[in-house]
């Protein structure tokens, strides 16, 4: 560990002193994490003044350039959050890319329009389409009784695929666990030494085909995936302490995001999901007379609908919007229930996440150009392993196409 590695998890550890949750995972020294938090915590001047000399430092070191454009942007994101700590205002859009290195855009909202009339042709019966469209979700509605088999066995399906493609550190493991009352419908808490815990979050209710995606997302081959990896050749192969945390207001998050959200697409293709559903899955929730095509297909339709709450979020808190309003908004092209709009908006309202939202949607558009063609297990190995920055995608993603 160098002196620049050390700085930098007191630096962030120091700030999560001031703003809990801010450290998403840690497990390097735990003598660094016991000094920061003894005591008052440092005062928010002092950290500001931690975080321009770490900037400084990461300049004028001899690091590679691969490691000094990932700490020059993460170091800049902490920069801004104690910047609003200390009560500066940052308007939204600014938020945004000093935290995480992209722009937010509102989509279009023609966009949205097509895939309801892609889902619209999909379901059956008639009457308004969002009414069809949570009549169509609640019958893949799980009893709860269901949910933990039906979850551990996409948990085994998915790291069969992911183990045949990436090598997993030796001993890695991921632990499934229900939980209430969070803004968010399921988390992995990375706990170090290649071991995760994800929580389902069981305030709406749970549904079957949400099973591969989530675990997909969450674990193999998404973040457990990516955060393992990341600690076994990165912090303790080559002594880079950043990777010993991870901070939850940073760029790190847009690739981290848009590796979990193309994680599916890596290991399994329409029709073995399909397969998957209809043999395995549907019967062990005891559903298994729906049909696993027309729900695979409507998946697609709607990840149309990717970008309506980062839309909500614009609207909220960048042109003002009122979150009553900005509830009928999620209900209306999310197709959402008014439970499922208020779970949304608590999300986009949450200090922690009112600009993380961003990183889904864009993460995975992000990535898009990367891991297509026969390139694609490859340049996601790469994602899984090497510390990138939405900025170093974008220049690896322009030299892929001059390349091509």
């Amino acid at each position: 560990m160098d002196e620049i590695g050390r700085n930098y998890l007191a630096l962030a550890l120091g700030i999560d002193r001031h703003f809990e949750g801010f450290v998403d995972a840690y497990f390097g020294p735990p003598e660094l994490r016991a000094e920061a938090q003894a005591g008052e915590p440092r005062p928010l001047p002092a950290l500001a003044a931690a975080a321009r000399e770490l900037a400084a430092a990461v300049q004028a070191s001899d690091s590679g350039p691969q490691r000094k454009g990932f700490l020059t942007l993460q170091v800049r994101a902490m920069s801004a959050v104690l910047r609003a700590l200390a009560g500066e205002p940052i308007p939204f859009v600014d938020e945004v890319e000093l935290y995480f290195d992209i722009t937010p855009t509102m989509t279009d909202e023609a966009v949205f329009q097509a895939a309801h009339a892609e889902i619209d042709a999909l379901l059956p019966g008639g009457g308004p389409l969002r009414e069809r469209m949570v009549a169509w979700r609640q019958g893949l509605e799980m009893s709860p009784e269901r949910v933990l088999p039906v979850m551990e066995r996409a948990r085994q399906e998915t790291r069969r695929r992911t183990v045949a493609l990436f090598d997993l550190p030796p001993g890695e493991d991921v632990a499934l666990q229900l939980v209430k009352d969070q803004p968010w419908g399921a988390y992995n808490w990375y706990l170090g030494g290649y071991r995760s815990r994800i929580d389902l979050n069981t305030d709406l209710p749970l549904r079957v085909n949400s099973a591969v995606p989530l675990l997909s997302h969450e674990a193999y081959p998404g973040h457990h995936t990516e955060h393992a990896l990341k600690e076994h050749l990165l912090y303790l192969g080559q002594g880079r302490a950043e990777h010993a945390v991870q901070l939850l207001l940073a760029p790190e998050c847009v690739i981290s995001e848009g590796i979990a959200d193309s994680a599916q697409e890596i290991i399994l293709d329409d029709g073995e999901l399909v397969a998957l559903l209809r043999d395995e899955l549907y019967p062990l929730a005891g559903l298994g007379s729906l049909d696993a095509e027309q729900q695979v297909r409507l998946g697609r339709a709607a990840e149309g609908l990717s970008g309506v709450s980062a839309n909500a979020a614009l609207l909220l808190h960048r042109e003002g919007h009122s979150p009553e309003e900005v509830g009928r908004y999620l209900e209306r092209w999310g197709l959402r229930t008014p439970a499922e709009a208020a779970q949304s908006l608590r999300f986009i309202q949450n200090p922690l996440f009112r600009s993380y939202i961003f990183n889904y949607a864009t993460g995975k558009a992000l990535l898009v150009p990367l891991l297509q063609g026969t390139q694609a297990t490859a340049r996601f190995r790469r994602l899984l392993s090497e510390p990138l920055t939405p900025t170093a995608v974008r220049q690896l993603t322009a030299v892929s196409q001059v390349s091509s």
